[in-house]
């Protein structure tokens, strides 16, 4: 199965799904995100997967179909309520963690106009996100299930 991710160099987003292709032990191409590659995604942003099957866009859709692409592995969870699970931590992260980090970081990289009560909120909304993560991992280690997956490692090892 042919997979391309168009991306740019060091979008913490595609890492993402990058991931979850390496744990479910798919190859995944990786390619420039150009005008033919922005012209896949109907946003017109990265990253941006094309499949022998279609188009997928928008980073936490495309890791969840590489997560999914190999039932036999669980990454994306063991049961119906894992997959909640997983998904409910995929949706934390988006809005507790990267949203928040990215309003702190976009200004110093000169993504976006400085604001400094947008810039301290974010500070204080991240250390926030991050403070419920740490306290739900306090008392286990992953945050659903009991494992990665051990299916999901062999295949990351083949």
């Amino acid at each position: 199965m042919a997979l391309t991710l168009y991306t740019f160099p060091g979008n913490f987003r595609a890492f993402k799904a990058l991931i979850a292709a390496e744990y479910n032990g798919l190859e995944v191409e990786t390619a420039d995100f150009d005008a033919a590659a922005a012209a896949l995604s109907p946003l017109g942003k990265a990253p941006v997967l094309q499949t022998p099957a279609g188009v997928v866009f928008e980073s936490n859709a495309i890791a969840r179909y590489l997560a999914k692409a190999r039932r036999d592995t669980e990454l994306s969870g063991s049961s119906f309520l894992e997959q909640a699970q997983v998904d409910s931590w995929v949706d934390f992260s988006a809005h507790e963690i990267e949203l928040p980090a990215s309003v702190w970081t976009y200004p110093v990289l000169g993504y976006m106009e400085f604001n400094l009560a947008a810039y301290n909120k974010a500070q204080v909304d991240l250390a926030a996100g991050l403070k419920k993560l740490n306290d739900f991992l306090l008392t286990r280690t992953y945050l659903v299930g009991e494992k990665v997956s051990e299916r999901a490692k062999r295949a990351s090892e083949q």
